[in-house]
């Protein structure tokens, strides 16, 4: 099934790019903590009915192997995205730590 290309979902990910924190340590922080929130929701939508729903609003049934892709992918994107954002903010802490040591 599927689902119609809206403006909503622009705007959902368009608010995700323009969100900043500044604390790179508790950036690190929420980042993870979103990570296993979001794959707490997709274990439980496997065990419970077998049909996950994705943050789009999108639905992939394991019944089927378009329904199987959507989630491996999905699960790589969540993955990619926790890694970037520890990455991002590691680098902020050694650049923050090279500026203080440097004044």
């Amino acid at each position: 099934m599927a689902t119609d290309f809206s403006r909503v979902l622009i705007e959902i990910v368009n608010q995700k790019k323009v969100s900043v924190i500044y604390d790179f340590a508790y950036g690190e922080y929420i980042a993870t903590a979103d990570f296993f929130q979001q794959l707490s929701e997709v274990q439980a939508d496997l065990l419970d009915d077998g049909i996950v729903t994705l943050d789009t609003g999108q639905t992939a049934d394991t019944r089927s192997p378009g329904g199987m892709i959507a989630i491996q992918i999905y699960m790589e994107t969540l993955e990619s995205t926790r890694q970037s954002m520890s990455g991002l903010a590691k680098l902020g802490l050694n650049v923050e730590k090279n500026v203080w040591k440097n004044i």
